[in-house]
């Protein structure tokens, strides 16, 4: 059976705008990312596909401008969302 791992991966503009949305925490937990649910791999994003990310009623579009996969070894494969601000949002 494989392992596969999901990641999500920022473009500048893309980064800026969803710390604003979902500022990091502070204190023990500031390191985290923010938390994120993917859906199962049957439904993953394709390049091109509009994610609405963010709080509930605050949530805003981001552009998966690209996937990648990256075999680790063996059965070992991570997919990489890249996501990005569609063209009318890019500042």
């Amino acid at each position: 059976m494989s392992n596969i791992q999901f990641d999500i991966e920022w473009t500048d503009a893309a980064s800026k705008k969803i710390e604003k949305l979902m500022p990091k925490a502070k204190g023990p937990q500031a390191e985290r990312e923010p938390v994120l649910a993917l859906p199962p791999i049957e439904c993953l994003p394709a390049e091109g596909d509009i994610l609405f990310l963010g709080p509930r009623g605050k949530q805003q579009p981001f552009i998966v401008a690209e996937r990648q996969y990256h075999h680790e070894g063996a059965a070992d494969w991570t997919i990489v969302l890249i996501l990005d601000l569609p063209d009318e949002d890019e500042e």
